[in-house]
């Protein structure tokens, strides 16, 4: 991808929304610049299979504006392309989608100097017979809303939870601490160790993922207040992404929510 097109793909990624109704499923996605950054290097995904799963994405890209936006671009890509994924091997191939991304993003940083340090985040999710099987990378998040309760499914691949769990951060530090903001692994590095599990899903829950520019500049207790008002056809996930850029906007910033209607 040369510069042009990396600028064209940017532009039409500055503000961008999708909506989907399954049989079981609403989906709904937005995408937003925000205020200060010249591109949006987030990236979501929203691909029914033929199977009748669906599989999610969301991606926030490093390294740079073109490194960055190629990156989660590369991601993309790659997960609007999946046609099957195999009964009975849901986590499996998730886990190998996303070392195949590491390797693939990590040499095409190698043999370009101009894309150095690139890189993303991801989670990707898929959706099958009342399941979630999920895979993640870096500090976007995947949430489960149920019964009026917010449960973070993910935990942010960051240096402050290595420091918790070596003793040499408290819980109470966490907010304080720059490390906070410094991932320890994303893809691209090329040694990336993907978490991935599942769980099953009731009638009426809610599944968000966001990037962190979108989580970030929303309080929880926000945030569950606004969800309160989500229910299927009446997504309006607009709405959302416009209350967390009325916090600052100083970063790219992505949500995509599916209401289980079943």
């Amino acid at each position: 991808m040369d510069k042009f097109s990396c600028d064209k793909v940017s532009r039409d990624w500055n503000e961008k929304g999708t909506q989907l109704s399954l049989a079981d499923f609403h989906i709904s996605a937005y995408t937003h610049i925000g205020f200060v950054r010249k591109t949006n290097q987030d990236r979501y995904v929203i691909n029914p299979l033929a199977d009748g799963s669906v599989l999610l994405g969301i991606a926030d890209g490093l390294g740079g504006e073109v490194a960055g936006d190629l990156a989660a671009e590369m991601i993309r890509i790659k997960l609007a392309a999946v046609i099957h994924i195999p009964a009975g091997e849901e986590k499996q191939y998730l886990l190998r989608l996303s070392e195949d991304l590491d390797q693939e993003i990590m040499h095409k940083s190698e043999t370009n100097q101009n894309l150095g340090g690139m890189g993303s985040t991801l989670i990707a999710v898929l959706i099958r017979d009342q399941f979630v099987y999920w895979v993640h990378i870096g500090d976007s998040r995947l949430y489960l809303f149920r019964n009026g309760q917010l449960i973070q499914i993910t935990e942010d691949q960051t240096f402050t939870r290595f420091l918790v769990k070596e003793g040499k951060l408290t819980q109470e530090e966490v907010p304080f601490h720059y490390s906070g903001c410094v991932m320890d692994q994303y893809i691209g590095c090329g040694y990336c160790e993907p978490e991935s599990e599942s769980f099953e899903i009731a009638r009426k829950d809610l599944l968000l993922l966001t990037t962190d520019g979108f989580h970030n500049q929303i309080k929880k207790e926000e945030l569950v207040a606004s969800l309160h008002f989500i229910s299927g056809d009446q997504i309006k996930i607009k709405d959302l992404v416009t209350a967390v850029l009325k916090n600052g906007g100083g970063d790219n910033l992505t949500a995509v929510i599916a209401d289980y209607k079943k």
